[in-house]
């Protein structure tokens, strides 16, 4: 070997080096065992020595490993190394961030309208009436023509949800149902006309609706499925006492699912139904 007094340089040991480069031993060991970074001395006694110029050359390392690089395309781009690839490099990695980016503005939003859901749902009085005019909103919908068995019902969801994926459209408002006025549900009916799911902005698509703006009565219910046609009676008999007469449509939007609760029996629900003024009609 060298020896590491008479050189010129100054050689640093692998304690040293790995706390100037302020990673652990064990890493500069297994980059040594992959033949991937290794000292630049190996002395008869089995010590390593690293030189002045790795720090230089480490440092690169690291600045490539945050621009998320695989030790393997780091060590191939290293061998290759000129200033043109390292400009074709850089763009690359600018539009990978520009994606990331926008990947995680997105991700924040949907991680503040689930939080919203969430606390809505901790804070609502169940079995409670209230009206609020609720501002136009998106969502988009798969007809659904099954029988009202949980089973099929829970299919048509998760085909649902399929559908909004192979879009590339992943909502934090959870799979909900819509249910017709004119078949408002009982003990014995509870049939869905479409599946739908809210969306965050509107979109250019064919199943793409708007669920209007307007007057809404809203109620929670937070027995599950099974006894929702009590709230939904109850919606109904507290909106024609007010002299409202029904929209379309119910919407039934599953606040509180499998990742909040345990079994359809303990989901939130909140039902809402458009409150029309039979005087603007």
């Amino acid at each position: 070997m060298k020896n590491k007094k008479n050189d010129r340089y100054h050689y640093f040991t692998t304690g040293e080096f790995a706390k100037l480069c302020n990673v652990n031993k064990q890493t500069l060991f297994h980059y040594d065992k992959i033949g991937f970074f290794s000292p630049e001395i190996i002395a008869d006694n089995g010590y390593r020595y690293y030189s002045y110029e790795q720090l230089e050359v480490f440092a690169g390392i690291s600045i490539l490993k945050e621009m998320d690089m695989s030790l393997n395309d780091i060590k191939t781009y290293l061998e290759n190394r000129n200033p043109q690839n390292l400009f074709e490099l850089l763009e690359n990695k600018q539009k990978e961030a520009e994606k990331k980016i926008e990947r995680l503005t997105y991700l924040k939003k949907y991680l503040a309208a689930k939080s919203e859901i969430v606390l809505e749902s901790m804070k609502a009085c169940e079995g409670f009436i209230s009206y609020a005019t609720l501002p136009e909103e998106y969502y988009i919908f798969s007809e659904y023509h099954g029988n009202p068995e949980i089973g099929e019902i829970t299919t048509a969801f998760i085909e649902h949800m399929n559908y909004c994926h192979s879009l590339e459209i992943y909502s934090p408002y959870p799979v909900s149902g819509i249910i017709r006025t004119d078949n408002i549900p009982g003990p014995e009916v509870y049939g869905y006309a479409q599946i739908y799911t809210r969306i965050l902005e509107k979109k250019n698509h064919p199943h793409i609706s708007i669920k209007p703006a307007g007057i809404y009565a809203v109620v929670y219910h937070k027995g599950g499925f099974r006894s929702a046609h009590n709230s939904y009676q109850k919606l109904v008999e507290d909106v024609r006492s007010k002299g409202y007469k029904l929209g379309d449509f119910f919407y039934e939007d599953t606040m509180l699912d499998e990742l909040a609760m345990h079994g359809y029996n303990n989901y939130t629900l909140r039902i809402s139904v458009q409150c029309i003024d039979p005087r603007t009609i």
